[in-house]
């Protein structure tokens, strides 16, 4: 089992540093001349295959303002200066807002604060791209 990883990262190190790739197919060129294309496809594809992946994550955030003064969340343009939820339920700035990976964990969370008769909740969608590895 240890020699199939040994390979695979072999591979991998191949595949993602180009300056080896092209010595790969340089020294495959001249040793089998009619099939090296196809090596070159097949590389193409492990390639795709191995490298990262950005993939869009959305977090939501509980954002909470005060219906006597605003009609709704008053701080769509700027984010980072609005009213959110802690994870402790206190009433905080953008930096310690509890995070959320579903929209209806966030609205839970509202739900089981003491305060929220006195304010209204807004769910923030929050969208970042991470790098996934295959």
């Amino acid at each position: 089992m240890a020699v199939k990883s040994d390979l695979d990262a072999e591979l991998t190190a191949i595949l993602l540093n180009s300056n080896r790739t092209r010595a790969f197919f340089r020294r495959l060129k001249k040793a089998e001349p009619d099939k090296w294309q196809h090596a070159v496809g097949n590389v193409n594809i492990a390639y795709h295959v191995l490298k990262p992946k950005d993939v869009r994550v959305s977090s939501f955030l509980v954002g909470v303002y005060d219906p006597t003064l605003d009609d709704k969340w008053p701080w769509h343009c700027h984010y980072e200066d609005g009213q959110y939820l802690s994870n402790k339920k206190r009433l905080c700035g953008f930096g310690r807002a509890a995070e959320f990976s579903t929209a209806e964990e966030a609205r839970q969370f509202f739900h089981t604060w003491e305060n929220k008769r006195h304010l209204k909740m807004e769910l923030i969608e929050r969208q970042r791209i991470e790098k996934v590895e295959q």
